[in-house]
């Protein structure tokens, strides 16, 4: 995933949904079970924090010892992925490690048919399985890539960057999701379900070493938010402001007693940083209205009460200073500038 961002629609999480009903857990246990209430999994063009989509993952991993989350024939049993990242950390070089990868795959009799296809300059690394519910297939095989991304970055202990990735399926509704757990191209209606990379990456030394990612593979899909660097404090902050419910902040204590610091010393930390935490809740505004105005048909009311305005011309106001325009005249900007 894009580190920068702390939003998503809820269409994932909605997806999560549909899976635990399809694998027997009620919505509404589901929905408690990752803190989230229900109405904000349920609402038409809902965002959520990103946090919501790991925590997803987490308790449908728990209840279905699966993997795969139970979407496919059959169970990608727990710890398979950690165990093929720990025999690709014993590889010299980074076409070694995916080849032990492979040999993984097919040992533990995974439902995942994946193949490395080497051409003049470029890698396809190709997906598919047989999926139980065609409903789910493109969220199991967009979970399955997102993991075998951060694969590469893990190993290597360097960003990746893919060419493009494409998908058999049609271009979903949430495309903009794509983009940021991507972070770059992604084509739809292709022939095959794959990752494209340059070539040059595959003679890269592997540099991981399993210990020090052992912990978080215990959730596989927890690696799509592995970074090589530590979350700067105020990164930290906005991480904990977007678990808020919808238009609710948190104060400056519950801050300090969420981060394990107190409140001085979160104060002069930002200071140092040249921030403070008026400061942060005016970027984060600003993010989640520019969220909500290119990726949904919010009204204005809703956007200004979603990012904790009391009314719609302080929001304005504010959404005036941070982009010199309106919030109508921003969106009709961006519709312009998305048909060119």
């Amino acid at each position: 995933m894009n580190r920068n961002e702390l939003f998503s629609t809820n269409k994932f999480i909605q997806d999560f949904c549909s899976i635990a009903d399809y694998v027997g857990m009620s919505k509404i246990d589901f929905s408690q079970a990752i803190g989230l209430p229900f109405e904000c999994i349920d609402e038409p063009e809902g965002i959520i924090s990103l946090h919501y989509i790991i925590e997803s993952y987490k308790v449908l991993l728990s209840y279905t010892k699966d993997e795969l989350l139970g979407t496919q024939e059959k169970p990608l049993p727990r710890g398979a992925i950690a165990l093929m990242i720990k025999s690709a950390c014993a590889e010299k070089t980074l076409s070694k490690a995916l080849s032990a990868i492979d040999n993984v795959n097919r040992v533990c009799q995974s439902p995942i048919v994946a193949n490395l296809i080497l051409e003049k300059d470029i890698v396809r690394w190709q997906f598919s399985f047989v999926t139980k519910n065609s409903n789910h297939y493109l969220f199991a095989i967009t979970m399955l890539t997102c993991i075998a991304n951060r694969m590469l970055s893990m190993l290597l202990k360097k960003e990746v960057p893919l060419l493009y990735i494409s998908f058999k399926d049609d271009e979903p509704v949430n495309l903009c999701d794509y983009h940021f757990l991507y972070n770059c191209p992604v084509k739809f209606n292709q022939n095959y379900n794959e990752l494209v990379f340059d070539k040059a990456w595959l003679n890269k030394p592997v540099l991981c070493n399993y210990k020090d990612v052992e912990k978080q593979l215990r959730v596989p899909l927890s690696i799509t938010s592995h970074s090589f660097d530590s979350l700067g404090l105020i990164s930290q902050i906005k991480n904990i402001i977007s678990l808020y419910p919808r238009n609710q902040f948190p104060t400056q204590n519950e801050l300090a007693s969420e981060l394990g610091i107190s409140i001085r010393t979160m104060q002069r930390k930002l200071e140092l940083e040249n921030s403070n935490y008026m400061v942060i809740k005016d970027d984060f505004r600003h993010k989640k209205a520019l969220f909500y105005l290119e990726h949904t048909t919010k009204s204005l009311e809703c956007m200004s009460e979603r990012c904790g305005f009391s009314e719609v011309a302080s929001f304005t106001r504010a959404f005036i200073r941070w982009q010199g325009c309106t919030p109508s005249k921003y969106k009709s900007i961006r519709k312009r500038q998305f048909k060119r």
